[in-house]
């Protein structure tokens, strides 16, 4: 890239851009993906030609593709976005807007790291990751509102690389796959759909000139799918992954804000709250309610395994901290409140693709948490799900110990 004149540093000094010679830098390094991935594929089409099954690759082979994969995806994110700067604001080219320069470094300097493991699993048979590396989250988004035109576009280009990319391997994953492996492909087939139906989702609401609260959908549902193809990438890189659970001490540990993220406090420990599950803005209202304050402790004396039920409640936490989830909003933009049984949680709306517990929440989907005693000191089971749905309004249920439920 040419040195930028010294109008351009003017212009970009007056509208706080910063320099972005180290993000071209990087760009220029991170090139190498390209003939990694393509040298990665071949290598893989050579096994397939050969009969071995997708789910059946060496696990070294698997990683360098998945790897490959990240690298690819993430320098596709930071060079749509450096390249949609240039082509909104051509007079301060070599500068960008901090939040920008922010979310490009973060991309291109996972790059490398990626391109290393790839690189490693290529040359090591005995190459391997720690638990819980793969699949890998997308790097958290820059905190910006509004989201501005140039990022909004970059974001959809990216989309459509990514798209077509995934769509190819695919395709080949499914020519490949033998018969004794359908039941497993049939599954990652279904996450391949929901990722590609955000995307097209996302592209068929885009256009410019549109109003700020479209805008804002559409940067959500393409955050949403970018994230999505991003994870799906990677099982379709190496299949094996579709089956390998995420250990507790694996799961991501801080919100978009940085911020470490700590379990939820169980009966007994210190810093119990018997209210940490329920609706924040309807606490202290039910409180004042005798019977609600009545169901929520029989929920928790109850409740047979509540390190069960704080698992399945910081899953949703963990969603909503890095931005997989938001409270449910009507129409005029105020949260739809709580569920009507307990622990009387928020009702929460998908904001990309979910899988809470054993639960698969699509993008836009609404959900919430029912941990209810009902029916329990009768023989009936502790109920603990999450629970989808349109969820309309409904008179609060107290959940009775001593009845059955009233669908029985």
């Amino acid at each position: 890239m040419d040195t930028p004149g010294i109008w351009a540093r003017v212009r970009a000094f007056t509208r706080g851009e910063r320099d972005a010679q180290t993000l071209y830098a990087y760009r220029q390094a991170g090139a190498a993906v390209h003939p990694l991935l393509d040298a990665a594929e071949r290598r893989r089409f050579d096994l397939l030609v050969g009969g071995v099954s997708p789910f059946a690759l060496q696990r070294h082979v698997g990683l360098e593709l998945a790897c490959a994969w990240n690298a690819f995806a993430l320098q596709t994110l930071g060079d749509k976005m450096l390249a949609a700067d240039e082509t909104a604001d051509p007079d301060t080219v070599g500068f960008v807007p901090p939040v920008t320069y922010d979310q490009v470094e973060a991309y291109y300097q996972q790059v490398q790291r990626w391109l290393g493991y790839a690189s490693q699993a290529e040359h090591d048979p005995e190459f391997d990751l720690p638990p819980g590396t793969l699949p890998a989250a997308l790097p958290a988004w820059s905190p910006v509102e509004p989201c501005p035109q140039p990022h909004l576009s970059a974001m959809m280009a990216a989309l459509d690389a990514l798209q077509l990319h995934a769509e190819a391997a695919m395709h080949n994953l499914e020519q490949a796959t033998p018969a004794a492996d359908q039941a497993k492909v049939a599954k990652l087939r279904g996450q391949f759909a929901a990722a590609m139906s955000g995307a097209q989702y996302a592209a068929s609401m885009y256009r410019s000139g549109v109003s700020t609260d479209v805008h804002e959908q559409i940067e959500t549902k393409a955050k949403a799918a970018i994230e999505a193809l991003y994870r799906v990438g990677q099982l379709i890189s190496y299949p094996v992954l579709l089956g390998e659970r995420v250990p507790e001490s694996a799961q991501p540990r801080s919100s978009r804000d940085g911020r470490p993220f700590h379990r939820t406090p169980l009966p007994g420990e210190p810093g119990f709250d018997p209210w940490a599950m329920t609706d924040a803005a309807s606490v202290a209202s039910l409180k004042r309610n005798p019977e609600a304050t009545r169901v929520i402790g029989e929920m928790w004396s109850l409740d047979p395994d509540p390190a069960a039920s704080v698992a399945l409640w910081d899953e949703i936490r963990r969603a909503v901290e890095t931005g997989g989830a938001a409270l449910a909003k009507s129409k005029k933009g105020q949260p739809v409140g709580f569920y009507f049984c307990t622990p009387y949680a928020s009702i929460f709306e998908a904001q990309r693709p979910l899988v809470l517990g054993d639960t698969a929440v699509a993008v836009g989907e609404r959900f919430t948490l029912e941990c209810a005693a009902e029916g329990v000191r009768v023989g009936y089971p502790f109920k603990r799900e999450i629970v989808t749905g349109a969820f309309q309004s409904a008179a609060i249920d107290y959940c009775d110990p001593d009845q059955p439920p009233p669908h029985e």
